[in-house]
């Protein structure tokens, strides 16, 4: 271009520099899509692992409460299932869900959460075993078998 008899040099891109941002542009922006894609499949697999982590804990710390404690029913309560078991004469416990949570708790206010985000349990006994079915909120549905004795009542007989 001339202006007034001096020529100047236009400045902007080439057409091959263009192509070379776009492909730069294209392979980092593909580059950040596969790793977000990697992260959120690592981190769904650790929340998973954490799970099934967390259920096993709860399992463990669920037959160390029943070690010693002995069946005496299993009712309907507000749509839920509550398992009453007796520790000894005086103490009686409940397990049921309550408010997506898999607790245990007492006749005097006691209070112990064992799993948390449990949208439906079954539980079924067969003596002497307690068979646990728990389905959580996103749909993976865990089982558990644990040992508990029926009470029997100890009424002598003459």
């Amino acid at each position: 271009m001339h202006f007034n008899g001096i020529v100047t040099k236009r400045s902007g891109f080439t057409l091959i520099e263009m192509v070379v941002a776009l492909v730069i542009l294209i392979l980092s922006s593909q580059l950040i899509l596969a790793t977000t894609k990697t992260l959120t499949h690592t981190t769904q697999l650790t929340q998973m692992e954490r799970q099934n982590i967390n259920w096993h804990i709860s399992m463990i710390e669920l037959d160390r409460f029943l070690d010693d404690a002995q069946f005496i029913s299993i009712e309907q309560a507000n749509y839920e299932q509550q398992l009453t078991v007796a520790k000894d004469s005086k103490r009686r416990y409940t397990l049921t869900k309550t408010k997506k949570e898999l607790v245990v708790s007492s006749t005097k206010n006691g209070y112990m959460p064992l799993f948390d985000g449990v949208s439906r349990l079954k539980m079924v006994y067969h003596e002497p075993f307690l068979e646990l079915e728990a389905r959580l909120s996103d749909g993976t549905a865990y089982q558990h078998e644990c040992f508990l004795e029926a009470q029997h009542d100890t009424k002598n007989t003459d």
